[in-house]
Parts: C-alpha cells; sequence; structure tokens
C-alpha cells in the first residue's frame, strides 16, 4: 500500500535530493573572498560565467530522485524497493566521492592562489536522504518479515 511509513521516507528523500538540486552546494574562496560558487550542474565566476564542468553531480542526484520517485510505486514488490533503497543509498555516497574530487580537483586546479572550499548547508542533504533511505529500507524488510509470518500461520 502506498500509505506505508517507508513511503512517506522515500518521498522525503526525493524531495530533499531535489531541494539540493536547486541550491549553491559550496564556494571556493581566496583569501576570504568567493570566487567561484558550485552548484550541481555547474560553477559560477566572479564575472557570472558558468563553466559546467561540474555535471556529473546533477546526472547522480538527477538519476537518485527519479530512480526514488519510481521507487514509491513498486509497493507491491517489496524485495525490489529494499534493493532499489540499497541502490540510492549507493548512489548518494557516490555523490558525496564525485563532490569531494570536483572539490580538491579545484583546490589544485588554481596554482596562483590557493583556494578553500566551504560546503554550504544544502550540501547536508543527500547525507539526510542517505538516512531517510535507511530508514525506508528498515521498514521494507521489516514489513516483508511480517507477510513471511503471516504466510507461514496459515
Amino acid at each position: 500500500m502506498i500509505q506505508r511509513i517507508q513511503t512517506v521516507y522515500m518521498f522525503l528523500a526525493v524531495v530533499l535530493t531535489i531541494v539540493c538540486l536547486c541550491m549553491q552546494i559550496g564556494t571556493f574562496l581566496a583569501a576570504g573572498v568567493p570566487v567561484f560558487n558550485e552548484y550541481n550542474l555547474w560553477m559560477t565566476d566572479p564575472l557570472g560565467t558558468r563553466h559546467f564542468t561540474t555535471w556529473p553531480l546533477f546526472a547522480v542526484l538527477v538519476l537518485s530522485s527519479a530512480i526514488g520517485l519510481c521507487n514509491i510505486f513498486l509497493y507491491t514488490n517489496r524485495k525490489m524497493q529494499a534493493r532499489i533503497c540499497l541502490f540510492n543509498i549507493l548512489l548518494i555516497i557516490g555523490w558525496y566521492i564525485v563532490y569531494a574530487v570536483f572539490s580538491q580537483t579545484m583546490n589544485n586546479v588554481a596554482d596562483l592562489v590557493t583556494l578553500s572550499f566551504q560546503p554550504s548547508i544544502a550540501a547536508a542533504l543527500p547525507c539526510v536522504s542517505v538516512i531517510l533511505y535507511v530508514m525506508a529500507r528498515h521498514a521494507i524488510l521489516a514489513d516483508e518479515k511480517l507477510v513471511r509470518a503471516a504466510d507461514r500461520i496459515r
């Protein structure tokens, strides 16, 4: 059924990933002055020019949110739903790996100026999504266990 608690968890996780897609996820600072603003799809320089170098971050979160939204409607196949939750957890962990790689490579690109990276609060939203997917997976597996127990009693 769609009204289960894991549906709420998965819906909130999808909403949080979509919100993260729309917000700034970090800033590169040179001597305390913002030089580049990092979004999931692009980076902006001080002149306002967009550089689409961070598009893999966008692609991973769009894929995760689309799969998560489709996963909500797979309530009849609980085992598949639990596997897809695990896949989304791995996708978001991959997003954090790519996020760390981009922040480190950008620091190494600037030869003349040392840049420091300051993540924004929106970068923590996928982490909350991971927690929600873990809670949803736990509830899905508990439902599956309950159904198996009921089938065994019959």
